[in-house]
């Protein structure tokens, strides 16, 4: 019956990819959704202005559909439902950020210190669910999994949903960037959640639906996430390596997010320390771009173009995943 729920979920995930490949630009087209950018922004991304965005809705609602088929033919458990209503919150979020920017015509929606709050009310909202399974964590390397108290767990449930959903949304800067170190985050993540058919359906699930829409956000990119995709895509990994007992696998498979995440802080920290920025401009993708800035800043940029430096964070992504793989087994 596993390999049955497993080879079901990989038929879902092979039907969506064409379905999120076809539809993603066409439903941010029909929404009237446009990419704002933001005037500070790198200088070569002034054409990215009008491209459809908030695309990341199709395979989201397709995760969702699936879901639904899967649970209507085996019944949902718990985890599996982690996953999926951890995706919803983290969505909502990015989506309500992504209609204040459109309303507001503008590159930013809520305010940063507004999207944290909302994001870690959605974390509250999921510790209820999280407490209704074993909270067991598996230690990278160790292979040992050891029960944490809720004194423990509840922290850290919110430290990584937010530290993840914001990594991904950081990373959403260059066309194909997030979506591919998302699936290469979760391919990282696969000898987990195999474990757990459920999991492991809609992972593959996932990876259809994520390819799907890669082909749409690949350079030049016809449509984008949006937040309220790369949120919920964050979401989503979260969700999963969470029901898993993943969580601190996270880190590893997804080390682009967290440099990218430690590269806002450090550009934030030094600026207000020193009046001088570390970096060319953050979240690091946008250092390594090619293109002149008006300010100082201390660390020299490679000068790369768009597409090297998403082909070259993807193969470090792939890197990271493996290195998940690894502290699997």
């Amino acid at each position: 019956m596993e390999a049955q729920v497993l080879r079901f979920g990989l038929v879902l995930g092979i039907l969506a990819l064409p379905v999120s490949a076809w539809a993603s630009p066409r439903l941010a087209r029909w929404l009237r959704a446009r990419q704002h950018i933001r005037p500070e922004g790198p200088s070569t991304h002034g054409q990215k202005a009008g491209t459809p965005t908030m695309g990341g809705l199709v395979p989201l609602f397709l995760l969702l559909l699936g879901a639904g088929i899967l649970w209507a033919w085996q019944g949902a458990d718990w985890p599996s439902g982690f996953a999926v209503a951890s995706t919803i919150v983290a969505g909502a979020v990015g989506l309500l950020d992504d209609l204040r920017s459109q309303r507001g015509r503008r590159s930013t929606g809520l305010f940063p210190h507004q999207t944290l709050l909302f994001q870690f009310l959605a974390a509250g909202l999921l510790c209820p669910l999280a407490s209704r399974f074993s909270q067991a964590l598996r230690l990278p390397f160790w292979g040992v999994v050891v029960t944490v108290p809720a004194g423990v767990w509840v922290p850290l449930l919110v430290l990584a949903f937010m530290g993840t959903v914001n990594g991904v949304n950081l990373a959403d800067g260059l066309d194909g960037l997030a979506s591919g170190l998302f699936l290469l985050a979760l391919a990282g993540l696969l000898p987990l959640l195999l474990g757990h058919p459920q999991l492991g359906a809609l992972s593959f699930l996932a990876l259809g639906a994520g390819l799907g829409f890669l082909w749409a956000n690949a350079h030049p990119a016809k449509v984008f996430l949006g937040n309220v995709g790369s949120m919920g895509l964050g979401g989503l990994l979260f969700g999963l390596a969470w029901s898993a007992g993943g969580a601190l696998f996270l880190p590893l498979v997804g080390g682009v997010f967290v440099l990218e995440a430690l590269s806002d802080i450090l550009q934030v920290g030094a600026y207000k320390l020193t009046g001088v920025r570390l970096f060319k401009m953050s979240p690091f993708h946008h250092h390594l771009e090619d293109g002149p800035v008006p300010w100082p800043h201390r660390l020299r940029s490679p000068n790369w173009p768009e597409p090297k430096v998403v082909m070259r964070l993807w193969v470090v992504g792939a890197v990271c995943a493996l290195l998940g793989v690894l502290a699997s087994l």
